[in-house]
């Protein structure tokens, strides 16, 4: 039972991070539409970031909470704090973010991609 929620922690982070970069890409390709720079600067933009999502999804994405929970307990376990703290796991998923690039301090700190629309007047 306790395999199967890390499990669960793990697939939950690694498809809010999925989830996310769709938000993101759709803003980006919804931007560089509106503003006439079309899917050249929309490829620009995202493609690294893509890039660094796909380097993180193998290397310190759900698998790493799979890989030590399996290395510290090989015969299983009752309790996931007693293999992963919370903490520890709220890290990995720190860490995973940053690299990917959708950390909440790192997605406030950039720039909007909204596009600015002279309203009508009345």
């Amino acid at each position: 039972m306790a395999a199967a929620i890390a499990l669960i922690l793990a697939v939950s982070t690694e498809l809010l991070a999925n989830d996310t970069q769709a938000v993101i890409d759709a803003r980006v390709l919804a931007y560089a539409l509106a503003t006439g720079r079309g899917l050249e600067f929309y490829e620009e933009q995202r493609r690294p970031v893509t890039n660094n999502v796909v380097l993180a999804n193998r290397k310190d994405g759900a698998e790493v909470v799979l890989k030590l929970a399996h290395q510290r307990a090989p015969r299983g376990f009752t309790d996931v704090e007693d293999v992963l703290p919370l903490a520890e796991r709220e890290e990995i998923a720190l860490r995973y973010k940053q690299l990917a690039g959708f950390e909440p301090a790192t997605l406030n700190a950039r720039r909007s991609w909204s596009v600015k629309t002279d309203a009508p007047s009345s």
